[in-house]
């Protein structure tokens, strides 16, 4: 399994994907998966993406719901659930990242998007109170999904 961060932690709530990390590292959560953090290079994630694995991407997302507020969903819903994608801002967003994956032929059977709703984006600030306490939420969704993937790949288990 890979989980990825997705953000900026100098940019407030952006950086949860980092915040996330730091979590599963100190907690040993997901022991044996890859963490990586891209920062903001959306067009890295497609490099970073690894077939016959269960990918978790993190990133803080306006997907229109209250500050801190956490959802897992697939890449294609990405451009149905995300109202802004701060990365696109650069050029190139998730939406983006995950059509040329699928157009390299490079996007993995098992990808969960895990998006949470920033309240605060703004240079040299931390993570707001609201987005700090997703974090454990979306530790828990990503638990979910492991559970699930195993189940589907090893049923009797």
């Amino acid at each position: 399994m890979k989980i990825v961060a997705v953000g900026n932690s100098f940019y407030g709530d952006d950086g949860v994907g980092a915040a996330v990390l730091d979590r599963i590292r100190q907690s040993d959560a997901f022991p044996g998966a890859e963490l990586v953090d891209i920062h903001t290079d959306a067009l890295a994630l497609v490099d970073e993406l690894v077939p016959d694995e269960l990918n978790v991407v993190i990133d803080a997302a306006d997907m229109g719901l209250e500050p801190g507020e956490a959802q897992g969903f697939r890449p294609s819903e990405v451009a149905m659930r995300i109202r802004g994608d701060h990365l696109s801002l650069h050029g190139f967003g998730l939406a983006e990242a995950f059509g040329l994956a699928a157009q390299l032929g490079q996007l993995p059977r098992d990808v969960l998007i895990v998006g949470v709703q920033p309240e605060r984006i703004e240079i040299n600030q931390g993570l707001t109170d609201k987005v700090a306490a997703a974090v454990p939420q979306v530790i828990s969704i990503i638990k979910a999904e492991v559970q699930w993937d195993e189940r589907q790949n090893h049923p009797g288990h």
